[in-house]
């Protein structure tokens, strides 16, 4: 699977493929934390992914917060310019 944009991504574009991906349309407070997780997102580095990690095992506990990092994390991975299969993967391994 690929993504129909590429990063740096705009938030309407971005947001909307949320959408899409979830099924229905984000709420207020959804489009809010969005925004403001997609300026990381957009200016992601290799070296920024370890930090995710981290607040990954500072959160464990809390399956919301968990699975929405989990999410910030596999975006930030393709964003720093890696593959969509791999940012899954990847994803993937913290939830186990």
């Amino acid at each position: 699977m690929s993504i129909p944009f590429t990063f740096p991504a705009p938030l309407d574009v971005f947001a909307g493929y949320q959408e899409t991906l979830i099924g229905r349309p984000l709420s207020v407070d959804e489009k809010e934390l969005t925004a403001a997780w997609l300026d990381i997102i957009n200016q992601a580095k290799p070296k920024d992914i370890p930090f995710m990690d981290e607040l990954i095992a500072k959160n464990s506990g809390d399956d919301d917060i968990i699975r929405f990092l989990t999410a910030v994390k596999a975006w930030m991975f393709i964003a720093a310019g890696n593959s969509y299969a791999q940012g899954r993967r990847d994803a993937q391994q913290v939830q186990a």
